[in-house]
């Protein structure tokens, strides 16, 4: 029986549905404009167009796939983040688009202290052998932070770190695809990281380890656990984190961490007491704690 665009489209927004996808709606749209190659306005222009048979299997095996819940962003191997395109897979966290509010304070601040810098140089000379700016990304999967900075401010110098070596592949061909200039390093947090830093930016894991069981099932059965699981308290990274930025800071250096919701104080504390100032915690969208950032000043 041959279907309809309009029968398939229905067919995809009722399995979606039922296999418990939020967003069924949304997502019915984009498998419809990937797999048989209709957009919206086609799709109005001719409903009851027909497709063909071999567009309709490959449709077929990645509906099956999603309704077992597989995220949509590894099945199309991509996701968008601050307007680029991210290759991702399920060795990478999904980009979210709560992480762009980390991206936009940074390049913001970037942007600004070089603007007053600026302002002190004599001649063209001077502003030449201008110093980059040297950011570091920690744990950071896709690369999608790092490489986005890098992209929106040219004058810095970005080193991407991560303990996966599945990651950094990942990173590494996003910086390939991108045509981003940067440097990628593999270890445990600071293990291996030489030199100091302008800017620290990270999304570290930081999900408590008992409450990732409760999570969407695209989260905790495929998003790789090494880069959701903070542990007992969902802290155990920030401290390590916090405690050792200072050795790797230059003076008036700043740090950035992506955080829980419920996390706001517990940064501000830790921050403080090894001797970050003006730290604060900043919304996101939705109006919910997302980053903390502070400076660290030496003596």
């Amino acid at each position: 029986l041959n279907m309809t665009i309009r029968d398939i489209l229905t067919n995809i927004r009722e399995r979606l549905q039922k296999a418990g996808i939020e967003d069924f709606e949304y997502e019915s749209w984009v498998l419809l404009e990937w797999k048989l190659h209709i957009d919206r306005a086609e799709f109005y222009m001719n409903p009851n167009g027909e497709v063909r048979q071999e567009l309709l299997e490959e449709l077929e095996e990645v509906l099956l796939k999603r309704e077992q819940r597989v995220p949509l962003q590894y099945l199309m191997g991509e996701c968008e983040f601050m307007g680029f395109d991210f290759s991702v897979d399920e060795r990478v966290l999904i980009p979210r688009q709560d992480t762009e509010c980390l991206v936009e304070l940074a390049v913001e601040d970037i942007r600004n202290v070089k603007t007053q810098n600026r302002c002190e140089f004599n001649n063209a000379a001077d502003q030449k052998n201008e110093q980059k700016v040297k950011v570091l990304d920690l744990c950071t999967g896709s690369g999608c932070i790092g490489i986005s900075v890098k992209k929106l401010c040219q004058n810095t110098e970005i080193t991407l770190a991560d303990i996966s070596e599945g990651a950094l592949s990942v990173a590494k061909k996003n910086a390939e695809n991108l045509n981003a200039s940067v440097t990628l390093i593999r270890g445990n947090l600071f293990e291996n990281i030489e030199g100091r830093f302008d800017y620290i930016l990270s999304n570290p894991p930081y999900i408590p380890s008992q409450v990732i069981q409760g999570l969407m099932p695209e989260v905790k059965d495929h998003e790789p656990r090494l880069a959701l699981d903070g542990e007992e308290d969902g802290l155990a990274f920030y401290r390590k984190i916090i405690e050792q930025a200072p050795d790797y800071l230059n003076s008036n250096g700043r740090i950035y961490f992506e955080i829980g919701a419920e996390q706001g104080e517990d940064m501000i504390r830790l921050m403080t007491d090894r001797g970050f100032s003006e730290v604060k915690v900043h919304k996101d969208l939705a109006g919910l704690d997302r980053i903390a950032t502070g400076i660290y000043s030496r003596r």
